[in-house]
């Protein structure tokens, strides 16, 4: 109900334009606060809608991007007996150290650093207790949230948002399943000098503890941070970003689909390390031709033909009323930005 009541009234402040930041500011904050409390389901919805620039204002949108990768992890024992429990034998005989200082929490998951009997530093991602049910009742209520939200946001297809996060969050509790993506992308850039996947150590995982290659750096988001990162630093890293899922999307027929900042690590020797294969989606072998058809064509402004093209490639559902509008706003949101890049490795791997 409060994250109802806090959504209904950021969205009706911003069609208006006329409150102070203030007030914006106070809301953001008691939004990331809640779904930090919640975590589960309602944290996930933060993190996506944090991506949506085009829904809430400025304030909610830096608050809940604070989501990705800096969320209050839960305590060590906690963690501790988890893992006992899960792999029948206690911390110190599993590993010669492990961090009780998380390096990472989100909504199912924390992370931990570790290091095993034969020196090897690795990470372990321990599921938290009692995430299955949680996610159950938070999607159950977040059901009942799409419906009273849909007049506030009658241009947001909320029913197909939900159904995508249920898919998506049941999907990452299995990670097992999160292994064999893992080693199947790890085999994708297996030859590309500047994409490092880390590798599972199989031995220590289960379907609710992944143990995998601790890659050294910083992640994405404190390297746009930092206030000596240069333009050309930006360049080259948002250049490697983009050919990277332009191989995933063009070549390899699937791509690792929870593509925030937090998931990517720019390693001391330049390469950019990519982690967190819970969300990875397949894609169909027509795919290629059609997305490269239908960047060309909103590039182009050709509205009549590329709107079959969106369809086709599942920007927009079957049927779905969208207007020129709606076409110049993805244009300038997720195509403009990158459009030197996008249009150089689309031609690449279209040839």
């Amino acid at each position: 109900d409060e994250a109802h009541a806090l959504v209904s009234k950021a969205v009706a402040l911003y069609k208006l334009r006329g409150p102070s930041e203030a007030l914006h500011e106070d809301g953001a904050r008691r939004l990331h606060d809640l779904c930090v409390e919640l975590r589960g389901g309602v944290l996930k919805l933060g993190q996506l809608a944090s991506c949506r620039v085009d829904l809430l204002p400025p304030a909610y949108i830096e608050a809940l991007s604070r989501l990705q990768d800096r969320v209050p992890p839960l305590p060590a024992s906690v963690i501790r007996a988890r893992l006992e429990a899960e792999l029948g034998a206690p911390v110190e005989q599993l590993f010669a150290r492990f961090d009780d200082e998380a390096i990472a929490a989100a909504s199912i998951a924390q992370v931990h650093g570790a290091q095993l009997h034969d020196g090897t530093e690795v990470v372990v991602k321990v599921q938290l207790p009692g995430v299955e049910d949680d996610l159950a009742a938070d999607l159950a209520a977040l059901r009942f949230l799409c419906t009273a939200l849909g007049d506030a946001l009658p241009r947001t297809d909320l029913p197909t948002i939900l159904a995508e996060l249920g898919r998506s969050v049941t999907g990452e509790l299995d990670f097992l399943a999160e292994a064999d993506a893992t080693e199947a992308v790890r085999a994708d850039f297996a030859g590309d000098p500047d994409v490092v996947v880390p590798r599972v150590h199989r031995e220590l995982s289960t379907r609710r503890v992944l143990v995998l290659e601790r890659l050294p750096g910083g992640s994405l988001s404190g390297f746009l941070a930092a206030e000596d990162t240069t333009p050309a630093a930006r360049d080259r890293v948002l250049e490697l970003i983009v050919r990277t899922y332009a191989q995933q999307i063009l070549s390899f027929g699937r791509f690792q689909a929870d593509a925030h900042p937090g998931n990517f690590m720019l390693m001391p020797d330049g390469k950019m390390g990519v982690i967190d294969f819970g969300a990875v989606a397949p894609l169909p072998g027509g795919f290629p031709v059609e997305l490269g058809a239908t960047i060309r064509l909103a590039r182009d402004k050709n509205y009549d033909l590329v709107l079959p093209t969106m369809e086709k490639v599942g920007f927009i559902q079957k049927g779905q009323q969208v207007s020129v509008r709606d076409i110049d706003e993805m244009l300038r949101q997720y195509v403009e930005p990158v459009e030197v890049e996008v249009f150089h490795y689309t031609r690449k791997w279209l040839q």
